[in-house]
């Protein structure tokens, strides 16, 4: 099996591009867990989940909104500097 971080860097991602990993949920014992995702399915599931986070103004609205220290919320523009700018994603501390 050849040395993954041996192969040549590439500066550009495109759509059909491939990206090999492993599924979370794969069988231990599987005798090949790896899978293959095309960037441009990726991306588009990265997008539709970030889409889907709560927002709340900053990190006591969202604790006080029921998140948990580590859960993943985004502003809603209305916080103090510098969360005053919708979309930016946050983690609870």
């Amino acid at each position: 099996m050849a040395i993954i971080y041996s192969y040549p860097l590439q500066s550009t991602a495109v759509g059909d591009d491939i990206i090999t990993g492993t599924k979370s949920d794969a069988v231990v014992t599987s005798k090949n867990p790896t899978v293959c995702w095309r960037i441009s399915t990726l991306k588009n599931y990265t997008l539709t989940e970030l889409a889907g986070k709560p927002k709340y103004d900053d990190n006591a609205a969202a604790l006080a909104g029921g998140l948990a220290a580590g859960d993943i919320y985004q502003t809603t523009g209305a916080g103090a500097a510098p969360l005053n700018a919708a979309g930016i994603l946050m983690v609870v501390q």
